[in-house]
């Protein structure tokens, strides 16, 4: 008798022992496709002040959030590049725009009045602006947000 309730003992334990190592690694699992998602279009040399300068301005950074002025004149389109974390933008002006998303696509966004807006995570992008009027925004980066 005590051999059986040792042996069902041992073999619960064991039972335990993986489940508890399934949970652990689909947790971990998780974890990772959740970290990966903000960086699945993202390098740092994409990253919007790395690879379009003249277009996006540093004017905060700290472990919370990043904020960009972020500027295109008319007739400039900004070379490709992502942006990390999801944001809001505050924009001040009316310029006609173009999106040119990393996929090949492209989108005509059209005259927007100014406005606040929220920006989830997505694909890297070039905004052209075949308007007259200047593109002026304030972009503020959620640094701990979970992909938007």
């Amino acid at each position: 008798m005590k051999l059986v309730s040792r042996s069902m003992r041992l073999e619960r334990s064991s039972v335990r022992l993986a489940a508890v190592a399934i949970l652990g690694l689909v947790a971990g699992v998780v974890a990772t496709a959740q970290a990966n998602f903000a960086d699945r279009w993202w390098r740092p040399e994409l990253d919007a002040t790395a690879a379009a300068p003249q277009h996006h301005k540093v004017l905060l950074e700290n472990d919370e959030v990043r904020v960009l002025e972020v500027t295109v004149a008319p007739g400039e389109r900004e070379p490709l590049h992502v942006h990390r974390y999801p944001a809001v933008m505050i924009i001040d002006t009316s310029p006609h725009m173009v999106e040119h998303l990393q996929d090949g696509s492209s989108r005509d966004l059209g005259v927007r009045p100014p406005g606040t807006r929220w920006f989830p995570v997505v694909q890297g992008h070039a905004m052209e602006n075949v308007g007259n009027v200047p593109l002026h925004a304030i972009r503020v980066e959620l640094k701990k947000a979970q992909g938007g």
